[in-house]
C-alpha cells in the first residue's frame, strides 16, 4: 500500500515544472545567476564543505564509540569499563610498585582473617565454627606434642 503510495505521489509531482530557488542555488545546482554571483558562489562551497566535514566527523564518531578504531588504541571510555581486564593500564614493575603489591596483597590477607574471625565470632555455635575451633584446636595439641618431644630430647642428650 505505502508503494502505491509513494508511486501517486510520485506520478503527480512529475508533471510539475522545476524552478530553481535558493535551496538548490546553494547546494550545488547552480545556474548562471549563482555563476555569476560570488557571494553566492562562495556560500555554496562554504555550505557543501560543512555538510562533508559534518557527516565525515559524524561517521567518525561512530566508528570510534562502536570500537572500530580500537587496533589504533583509540578505545572510547564506555569499552574499557566493560572489562577492565581487557584494557587496562599496564605498568612497569620496579621496587616502588612491587612494594606497594607486596603491601596490597599482605593487606588483603589481614582483611580476610578478620572477616574471617568477625563472621565466626558472630555465629558461635554454628557448625563451621566449631568445626574450625576443633581445627585450630588439633593443629595447636600436634605443635604444643612437638614442642615437647623436641624439649625432652634436649634435656634427655644434656
Amino acid at each position: 500500500m505505502r508503494f502505491f503510495v509513494f508511486l501517486l505521489i510520485f506520478l503527480f509531482l512529475s508533471h510539475k515544472s522545476v524552478q530553481a530557488n535558493a535551496f538548490t542555488e546553494i547546494f550545488g545546482s547552480e545556474g548562471a545567476a549563482g555563476i555569476n554571483n560570488p557571494k553566492i558562489r562562495s556560500l555554496s562551497y562554504v555550505f557543501q564543505y560543512l555538510t562533508l566535514s559534518g557527516s565525515i566527523g559524524y561517521v567518525g564518531k561512530q566508528l570510534f564509540d562502536s570500537g572500530f578504531l580500537s587496533p589504533l588504541s583509540l578505545n572510547p571510555d564506555s569499552i574499557s569499563s566493560l572489562s577492565p581486564l581487557g584494557y587496562k593500564d599496564y605498568f612497569k614493575i620496579n621496587n616502588h610498585n612491587a612494594n606497594i603489591l607486596a603491601v596490597k596483597a599482605s593487606v588483603d590477607e589481614i582483611n580476610l582473617a578478620n572477616n574471617l574471625k568477625n563472621q565466626l565470632t558472630r555465629n558461635k555455635f554454628s557448625f563451621k565454627s566449631i568445626e574450625f575451633r576443633n581445627n585450630t584446636n588439633f593443629s595447636k595439641s600436634l605443635y604444643n606434642f612437638e614442642e615437647r618431644d623436641q624439649l625432652i630430647e634436649r634435656y634427655i642428650n644434656d
